[in-house]
């Protein structure tokens, strides 16, 4: 589960870090940042399943249209997911139960192209929860000079990192193997260190799980009003399309097989249409 999501100088958020839980609902006026907060970690998928150009040509054929104010050098995003129990027990220290990964882009002032300018792996120990101060009219936060953490950080371990100009490297993290480094790679300032991770969950089960999480494991549901109007054609399967268009057959799956959820989903919805008597 993804635990955290920081992002600075990304296109409307000059700075925010935000824990989260297993469920959240954002609330705010249009053009206030939900879409961009939520594509920080889509963008991050993206990037590491198809690589730099196909994230940010999705978004923009401009590279500086991603920077706060289209100003500053480059920016940078970071989110943080909990190690599930069973990859957690195969660490060299348990004690660590995040992982964090880290990620900036910049243009390269030598080939004007966009290039990644710094990406990091580390686990580390999620610090304990404590109370924060809340403001009744939030003051914009200034932001740190990067949030790309820092070499020998208190209670973290590197387990990938690339080196600007140099090497990309690859620590080991199963138990009985840590400290190792597998053959470095230079794979330069365009390609993703996590995306390039070698297939190898016996030295790096962590960082392989967390590869394939960001890659294959995000969904974007994204509802098309007109594709929902239509007939659903059968065939479409009874698990959820992020276009909406198998709603229908999602509905009659939950009627057979759980209708205590579908009347909780409608009791919902009667909050905002009090007359509905079913779906």
């Amino acid at each position: 589960m993804i635990s955290l999501i920081e992002a600075l100088n990304y296109r409307c958020l000059r700075y925010v870090q935000q824990p989260l839980d297993s469920f959240h609902v954002l609330v705010g006026p249009n053009a206030s940042g939900k879409t961009t907060f939520l594509d920080v970690v889509a963008f991050l998928s993206r990037l590491v399943a198809d690589g730099l150009d196909a994230a940010v040509s999705e978004r923009t054929t401009n590279f500086v249209d991603l920077l706060w104010q289209h100003a500053g050098p480059r920016f940078e995003l970071a989110i943080e997911a909990r190690i599930p129990e069973a990859s957690r027990k195969l660490l060299a220290d348990e004690k660590y139960d995040t992982i964090r990964y880290e990620l900036a882009l910049a243009i390269d002032p030598d080939s004007s192209e966009t290039c990644i300018a710094a990406e990091k792996g580390c686990l580390k120990v999620s610090p304990p929860e404590s109370l924060r101060q809340r403001t009744f009219f939030p003051e914009l936060a200034a932001g740190p000079e990067t949030i790309i953490t820092p070499l020998k950080a208190k209670d973290t371990r590197t387990v990938f990192n690339k080196t600007p100009g140099g090497n990309d490297n690859y620590h080991a993290d199963a138990r009985g193997k840590g400290g190792l480094w597998a053959p470095s790679f230079k794979l330069g300032p365009r390609k993703s260190t996590l995306g390039n991770l070698p297939e190898d969950e016996s030295n790096f089960p962590v960082s392989t799980w967390f590869k394939h999480f960001l890659s294959e494991g995000i969904e974007q549901f994204v509802l098309n009003s007109r594709v929902i109007r239509n007939a659903s054609a059968p065939g479409k399967g009874s698990g959820f399309m992020p276009d909406g268009s198998n709603l229908p057959w999602v509905v009659t799956e939950l009627e057979k097989k759980a209708p205590e959820r579908l009347q909780e989903w409608v009791a919902h919805l009667r909050t905002a249409l009090p007359d509905l008597q079913g779906v």
